[in-house]
């Protein structure tokens, strides 16, 4: 059976360096024989998350998607750039949704596994974002792998086709995405 990875940025950006990435780690992650789904978290429409808003009108319909995407993939990769020193409020937003309960379900993030990934265009590749990201999955019951990259001088580091230029961040991104899938199958009951 085929590892079903998500694939999401916390990135809203058309050109994100985050969205290029993780295209890059998609490409990767679907040549080791993954079945990789790149969920756009800006098409899921979803408001800002409001217990009241949820009490009146119950799960936004993009919420209830998002559930059911995390619920059909056995891992997640995310790449997030650093807004502050923190991960994007995008993706919070997006997570807190998700963590939501929903009547005849568990939490979609039981048992998943999950790989951090951060670009930006500064020196420190938004590295100072994917702890506090960590920190979050984890405590909602996901498996986070050690490994995670960041990439500063994200603007420069594509070729035109979206590959890495240089070829130890592309081992490093390689090295990311096979300990998840490693550890998605180690860690897998399907």
């Amino acid at each position: 059976m085929k590892t079903r990875l998500l694939a999401i940025s916390g990135s809203s950006r058309k050109d994100s360096v985050n969205k290029r990435l993780l295209d890059a780690a998609v490409a990767i992650a679907r040549k080791q024989g993954a079945e990789v789904t790149v969920l756009d978290l800006r098409a899921l429409a979803l408001p800002l998350y409001d217990g009241d808003l949820e009490a009146a009108s119950g799960l936004p319909e993009g919420a209830v998607r998002l559930k059911q995407a995390i619920r059909e993939h056995h891992a997640l990769l995310v790449a997030s750039p650093e807004y502050n020193g923190f991960f994007t409020p995008l993706l919070k937003n997006a997570i807190d949704w998700a963590t939501r309960p929903q009547e005849g379900f568990s939490s979609p993030f039981t048992g998943k596994t999950a790989a951090l990934l951060a670009a930006s265009p500064g020196a420190l590749g938004g590295i100072r974002g994917l702890p506090a990201l960590r920190v979050l999955l984890s405590g909602i019951g996901v498996l986070v792998t050690p490994g995670q990259m960041s990439l500063p001088l994200a603007q420069q580091a594509f070729d035109e086709q979206g590959a890495l230029l240089n070829a130890q961040q592309h081992k490093m991104l390689e090295g990311v995405v096979s300990e998840l899938l490693r550890t998605t199958l180690a860690s897998a009951s399907y």
